[in-house]
């Protein structure tokens, strides 16, 4: 069994993980980007197995989350992408790493050459879609990507962890860690993009973020919106205690005049609740176009 372990997303959250997993693989290899899909989605790792004397090969996009909730959300955004578009995509991603072997001596080239080789020889390749906690090398999840085997009685799973993860309410007092307070804080600017129809960027999540229009306005707000700064702006590196009612309060007054029901507060409370697990797995990488694609089915309709 020949396997490749290799690192797409260089965040340091993520040194634990690819450091306690070389062990277990033939090959690892860090510095590429690796995008999968029409939506642009960049997964933390890319595992490959290869049992060269059967032709069989599995490929797996792996995502990594500080908790279990958020990397089944993470990982299953995958699953409705093209098995044969990706591997596809992986072969050519092969291709830029053997270059960059070539011109950099590498001393394992002649290995990715072979992985490279037994992949387009392969009678049969499994493409997966895994989520792991980062201080873990265990999968919490992985499952096959529509259109393969197996797929068909995970689904059931998959609408009812959904439908669990999106009963969490944001209300009162709120002590978030940096992670998750981190992660409101992605939900709250994109749909604040989404609601003020300031929604449109070729930019990846992390280029975006700082420019974002929330964080523009705040930063040349003064002291004003004191809730919202916090969340905001002082977030990043470390956790917030935030009072959830004055963010509503907040948000309602910034956002009545684009969104006519503003004023209500407790829909306001539930945009965000809809949306906080698919924003909590938004990747620094992602693409701004597909973030927003999946933030319109959650956001409020601004429309008349």
């Amino acid at each position: 069994m020949l396997t490749g372990l290799f690192r797409i997303d260089g965040s340091r959250e993520n040194d634990e993980f690819f450091a306690a997993s070389r062990s277990s693989v033939s090959l690892v290899y860090a510095g590429l980007d690796f995008r999968v899909g029409a939506s642009g989605w960049v997964p933390d790792l890319v595992k490959v197995a290869i049992a060269e004397q059967e032709g069989r090969c599995s490929l797996t996009l792996i995502e990594l989350e500080a908790t279990k909730s958020v990397a089944l959300i993470s990982c299953r955004k995958y699953l409705p992408e093209n098995a044969n578009e990706i591997v596809a995509a992986f072969g050519a991603y092969l291709d830029r790493v053997i270059r960059q072997c070539k011109s950099n001596a590498h001393p394992h080239e002649p290995e990715f050459i072979h992985l490279k080789e037994l992949l387009s020889q392969a009678k049969e390749i499994v493409v997966t879609t895994a989520g792991a906690l980062r201080s873990s090398t265990f999968f919490v999840e992985e499952l096959p990507l529509m259109g393969q085997p197996g797929l068909v009685a995970a689904l059931p799973q998959v609408k009812q962890d959904l439908l669990e993860e999106r009963e969490r309410v944001f209300h009162g007092l709120l002590r978030l860690s940096q992670q998750d307070g981190r992660a409101l804080m992605r939900s709250v600017v994109v749909l604040d993009a989404i609601v003020r129809q300031d929604h449109h960027s070729a930019a990846t999540f992390h280029a975006w973020r700082a420019k974002s229009p929330l964080r523009q306005l705040l930063s040349k707000d003064g002291q004003g919106r004191p809730e919202l700064r916090k969340l905001v702006l002082e977030t990043q590196n470390r956790g917030v205690t935030l009072d959830f009612e004055k963010v509503l309060s907040e948000l309602a007054e910034l956002w009545s005049a684009s969104w006519r029901d503003a004023e209500d507060r407790e829909r306001i409370r539930a945009v965000i609740n809809s949306y906080y697990p698919v924003g909590a797995a938004i990747k620094g990488l992602d693409r701004m176009a597909a973030v927003f694609e999946e933030a319109l089915k959650h956001g409020p309709n601004t429309e008349g």
